[in-house]
């Protein structure tokens, strides 16, 4: 969490998820947590 309330992905996890610039996600808040689905995939529970 950055000082402006930002939350930043790392460029680890974003590679793993073959993410790119642009990508569009639906922010989904849990209690204590916080999902990114991307627009349009299926709601997948692990």
């Amino acid at each position: 969490m950055q000082f402006n309330g930002n939350l930043l992905v790392g460029k680890a996890y974003t590679a793993q998820l073959g993410l790119q610039p642009g990508d569009e996600f639906e922010i989904k808040l849990g209690r204590k947590q916080i999902k990114l689905m991307p627009i349009g995939a299926a709601d997948e529970e692990e």
